[in-house]
């Protein structure tokens, strides 16, 4: 986590907020593990269920911020092309669309996250209510962040108004799941 928060603060382009977006799905997915541990060992129905699905999307976050940075790299990349170079124009197009692409699929990830967080809510114990309320709250982040990163590589972007409905998709989805807390 240090490592990151260090490529986070470099005056560089990426990593930056769609991979700290993955990072606020992470550690919600943590904090559900967490919360879904603690009523497994209460002998909590379902808690046990909530585990392995957790874990796997905690690690699924930390892999979607990599993917992330990168697209965001292919970006740069595409701009920093002479702007006589021939295919420059529909390279950025391409470049902006994975750029969208790749916090939708965060999108995705947290959509995931909050069926589990629900699951949850029936099974924390009181002892650890806010926990899962700051699950809930991260999750709420990630979503955030991660619509905006959508938004802002639509301008230009190959297939925009594919993206724009898939993106409008999503937010209507989160926040029908996202508890309030």
């Amino acid at each position: 986590m240090d490592r990151f928060l260090e490529q986070l603060a470099a005056p560089t382009a990426a990593p930056g907020g769609g991979s700290a977006a993955c990072y606020a799905g992470a550690m919600s997915a943590a904090v559900v593990e967490m919360c879904a541990g603690l009523a497994a060992k209460k002998e909590k129905p379902g808690a046990q269920e909530i585990l392995a699905p957790a874990a796997d999307l905690r690690r699924a976050f930390l892999q979607q911020a990599d993917l992330d940075a990168a697209s965001f790299e292919v970006v740069m990349a595409a701009y920093r092309e002479p702007k006589d170079a021939e295919g420059r124009k529909e390279r950025i197009a391409e470049a902006l669309k994975g750029a969208a692409l790749s916090p939708l699929a965060t999108l995705d990830l947290v959509l995931r996250l909050l069926e589990l967080i629900r699951a949850t809510e029936a099974v924390v114990p009181n002892s650890a209510r806010s926990d899962w309320e700051s699950a809930v709250v991260f999750a709420g982040a990630a979503a955030d962040v991660a619509a905006r990163n959508v938004q802002i590589n639509l301008d230009g972007a190959a297939d925009a108004s594919e993206l724009k409905a898939a993106l409008k998709e999503r937010e209507a989805a989160v926040r029908q799941l996202l508890p309030e807390v």
